[in-house]
């Protein structure tokens, strides 16, 4: 039994730290480039995202809902940041969504506006952790796991899809493919496409020998 409360206890504070991370991330998104930005970003969802399936479900103790910290200007000032920082890139087009059935599952949707709408909850709930009682952490986390199942986990998996788009499909790819700023010269008759494949193979063909 007691190994079970300490394991209990562990994951928690797992996830904390994640979400935590996540929130310093967002805090400081003035501070790095893009690509950095949206680097961290990715990697720190995916974390939080696999986290949520480790962590045990315990038993709601208040009939109340949990406290919100986060207030709307605050909110404001992280999203606006984000779309200072994406201009553009910001917007994309979302398909199936279970909570907006109005639109017939194809709507516009905003990748600052998801990552803020998960910023809001990790906030919440980190803040009550460093300042609620035992049953009042409890309820935050139950909260946050639901809404996760519920809206933030759904909005998690849409913006790193629209990230993966801009990094890898779209024209702003480029944005990540040299971030020291030295460009390279392709030979006539092969454009820069074709010689990321050629680089790709052999890449790939040295990888596969020592290996072996």
């Amino acid at each position: 039994m007691e190994k079970t409360k300490t394991h209990k206890k562990d994951e928690g504070i797992e996830f904390v730290k994640l979400c935590n991370e996540y929130c310093k991330i967002l805090d400081n998104a003035k501070k790095y480039p893009l690509h950095e930005l949206f680097d961290r970003i990715s990697e720190s969802l995916m974390k939080v995202y696999q986290k949520t399936f480790t962590i045990p479900r315990f038993q709601t103790r208040y009939e109340s809902d949990a406290q919100k910290f986060l207030s709307e200007k605050q909110y404001d000032t992280v999203r606006g940041v984000l779309l200072d920082l994406l201009e553009k890139r910001d917007s994309y087009t979302e398909i199936l969504d279970p909570n907006r059935p109005a639109l017939q599952n194809i709507f516009k949707a905003s990748i600052s506006e998801d990552l803020t709408d998960i910023y809001q909850d990790l906030y919440d709930f980190t803040t009550w952790y460093s300042q609620g009682t035992l049953e009042a952490v409890n309820d935050s986390l139950i909260e946050c796991l639901t809404n996760f199942e519920k809206y933030w986990g759904v909005k998690l998996l849409n913006a790193l899809r629209a990230v993966h788009v801009i990094r890898y499909l779209q024209k702003d790819a480029t944005l990540f493919r040299d971030v020291t700023g030295d460009d390279e010269e392709f030979p006539a008759g092969i454009d820069e496409d074709e010689e990321e494949d050629l680089d790709s193979d052999e890449d790939i063909s040295e990888f596969l020998k020592e290996e072996l």
